[in-house]
């Protein structure tokens, strides 16, 4: 293995012992809560396999490092367990990962996505194959899937944390001020505003977790490249973000993990998701961010909404992660 699995059988018993009681049915799933730490995933199947190429194949897929962070975490915590051992104290496991090989009753790879089985917002992912190569063949074409399969669930669970515990006052500022709407989580309570610019904060001296807002003017489609996405980005945050000491402010940096985007399609909205590493001019402080560039055609301008973490003594891929849900819940008015 890459790594040692992270959390043992006994601690996610009790997780979810603590958080939910399971009668064992699947109707339970209207009243039962998931159960384990974000990112963790079950992994449920035969040991022979698991240990065999297929199995590593299979581990070496959650196992993989999360992109832009400074130092390297997996994607996900996973949790091995024998299907004999799949009892009805697990069943509320968050996310699950079962695998079957067996030749007399599956006639090629396939994986199957399932949701909300034996508690809400459960996410399940099901690969059945006839042998050990199929079962590759089909993990390795559905990678990305499974993948985002568990961390769009995992986002969900943060936007409805977020929409029971919500900063309305925050929300209303980035109506107010950039016709923006997203579910802001209640420990972001801090607020600095700036032209057609919003900085919000949990303000804390040891996780910092923050989210930028702010509309520039349109100025084609170079507007929505890496380059130019970066580039007005350090222009504000040199203005509206200074350091803590004189002449030190947030800017991107590109030397240590160079900062990559992607193009994607969100609520049916183009848009360009940039993933890496922010610093402190002339200071030791920095963090991931990850921001989501927008069109917005009425008004002929560019949207911009980012999530960035500052938290030297601790791991960064859960808060990241957390605080970049709020970008998932964007809508633009």
């Amino acid at each position: 293995m890459a790594r040692r699995i992270l959390f043992t059988l006994f601690s996610v018993v009790a997780s979810i012992t603590i958080f939910s009681s399971c009668s064992g049915k699947d109707n339970s799933m209207f009243t039962v809560t998931v159960g384990g730490n974000a990112y963790d995933v079950m992994v449920v199947g035969e040991e022979r396999v698991w240990k065999e190429e297929a199995g590593r194949f299979l581990y070496d897929l959650l196992d993989e490092d999360m992109p832009g962070l400074p130092q390297a975490e997996p994607l996900f915590n996973i949790i091995y367990l024998k299907t004999r051992d799949f009892t009805d104290i697990v069943k509320p496991m968050r996310n699950l990962v079962f695998f079957e090989v067996d030749s007399l009753k599956f006639t090629q790879g396939k994986v199957k996505f399932t949701k909300d089985r034996w508690a809400r917002t459960q996410a399940i992912v099901t690969v059945t194959a006839p042998n050990q190569a199929e079962m590759m063949r089909a993990l390795n074409e559905k990678k990305k899937a499974i993948v985002d399969f568990f961390v769009d669930s995992e986002c969900e669970r943060s936007i409805l944390y977020f929409k029971r515990y919500a900063n309305l006052e925050g929300m209303k500022l980035l109506h107010d001020k950039l016709g923006l709407r997203v579910a802001l989580p209640n420990f972001i309570n801090k607020s600095k505003v700036g032209e057609n610019f919003v900085w919000l904060s949990n303000g804390s001296v040891d996780v910092r977790m923050d989210i930028l807002a702010y509309r520039t003017p349109y100025g084609g489609k170079k507007d929505m490249g890496l380059d130019r996405i970066l580039e007005k980005r350090d222009s504000l945050t040199k203005i509206y973000i200074p350091g803590p000491s004189e002449g030190s402010y947030m800017c991107v940096e590109h030397e240590v993990i160079p900062p990559v985007d992607r193009h994607i399609l969100y609520k049916g909205k183009k848009c360009t998701e940039v993933r890496g590493l922010w610093r402190t001019e002339n200071e030791f402080m920095g963090g991931p961010f990850v921001s989501r560039t927008f069109i917005d055609s009425l008004k002929n301008e560019t949207v911009t909404v980012e999530a960035f973490v500052y938290a030297p003594q601790h791991k960064k891929r859960n808060k990241i992660r957390q605080v970049e849900s709020v970008l998932h819940s964007l809508e633009i008015e």
